[in-house]
């Protein structure tokens, strides 16, 4: 995500469905519908290492533009918004796959992406910005490797393990508060008045706050899941073991 204390455009430039907006959508489209496509020939492959190993560059790339340009301090850097720490979750992933871990990334990655693609909070600067570049392209990419957990490696939508997202989402709320009290950020959007999706949110403050945060990411959580369960039964894919398996990779 974006650091929240970057300076907004004057005037702004970007335009929410405007052309730059649906090219990249259109964009992150295509490469979606063709990694579901040819599932098959990609699980040959360990496309999940490509995707976050280009997720860590990218992310690497726009901390170190921020950290140069002045755009944002360290303190406004740290991986405490779910889509910045789906890279952890991601690293994790390709070392250590387990049902439950996957579920966690599925839902930061693919709502992540989705909303954050829709919904971009570029503080109103447009392309070749770097800020709009980075939100665009990371964001795409952890679309795609929802997808990619999901059509290639065989993760599928199970309510019993719904519960793991959401443990391990409230578990960041206090470092964010830390975070935010320490460095005046607003990471996972609970201490100041965020825009986006979140923008709903100005006004409230404290603990009502918080708990706010945590029923919308909650009532977000259930939508991801039945909009997975509605993919799942339009395109068929192979199942992960219930267990705490390697999903299948396909033929090798």
């Amino acid at each position: 995500m974006l650091p929240g204390a970057i300076q907004r455009s004057t005037p702004d430039t970007w335009i929410q469905f405007g052309p730059q907006h649906v090219a990249a959508l259109l964009v992150v489209a295509v490469l979606a519908v063709n990694l579901v496509v040819r599932r098959d020939e990609l699980a040959r492959h360990r496309v999940d290492v490509w995707l976050v190993t280009t997720m860590v560059l990218v992310h690497l790339g726009w901390v170190s533009y921020a950290l140069a340009s002045g755009i944002a301090g360290p303190g406004d850097l740290l991986p405490l918004y779910t889509c910045d720490a789906s890279i952890l979750a991601g690293v994790a992933w390709v070392l250590w796959k387990r049902e439950w871990w996957g579920h966690v990334l599925f839902y930061w990655s693919f709502l992540g992406g989705i909303v954050t693609l829709l919904l971009p909070d570029t503080f109103g600067y447009s392309l070749p910005h770097p800020a709009v570049l980075y939100t665009l392209v990371f964001h795409g990419l952890l679309l795609l490797l929802a997808l990619e957990l999901w059509a290639i490696e065989g993760l599928r939508p199970r309510a019993a393990v719904l519960w793991a997202p959401v443990v391990v989402t409230a578990l960041i709320v206090p470092l964010a508060l830390v975070a935010n009290a320490r460095f005046g950020a607003d990471y996972m959007f609970v201490s100041r008045d965020p825009g986006g999706i979140f923008s709903f949110l100005v006004g409230y403050t404290g603990a009502v706050r918080v708990a706010l945060n945590l029923v919308a990411a909650t009532a977000l959580l259930l939508l991801g899941y039945a909009a997975w369960v509605a993919l799942d039964r339009l395109v068929q894919v192979r199942a992960v073991p219930a267990g705490d398996a390697e999903p299948s990779r396909g033929p090798a």
